[in-house]
């Protein structure tokens, strides 16, 4: 399952994992988020509870995508208790051009209030 969600008057959304993720799914959120980075930067929440996979076609979408994507996001708040996404996301925070920090999964709304700050 994947899903995003934007705060409505603020720049802020939410991408949810929690399990395998389709290709209707990520179509979904790619055309959502595009959509509100036509409007602006984006501060990120991405909640990863549990990550299965995706499907091949979901995998191979647009790789466009994700370089633009991360042009328009200027902070990144990873909730997750995976310690191989914890290693990637501090690894990619020294290329990316958004500010990323890592919250353990009991620390959601830790994640949400530096965000709301940043």
């Amino acid at each position: 399952m994947l899903s995003y969600t934007k705060k409505p008057d603020t720049n802020i959304a939410e991408i949810v994992v929690d399990g395998k993720i389709a290709d209707a799914e990520m179509d979904a959120v790619m055309t959502a988020m595009k959509a509100d980075l036509d409007k602006g930067k984006l501060k990120l929440l991405e909640d990863i509870r549990a990550f299965d996979g995706m499907e091949p076609a979901a995998f191979f979408k647009d790789p466009r995508f994700g370089l633009s994507m991360m042009k328009g996001v200027s902070h990144v708040a990873l909730v997750t208790d995976a310690p191989w996404l914890k290693a990637l996301a501090e690894t990619f925070n020294f290329v990316s051009p958004a500010q990323i920090k890592v919250f353990d999964r009991a620390r959601l709304e830790e994640a949400r209030t530096w965000l709301a700050g940043a």
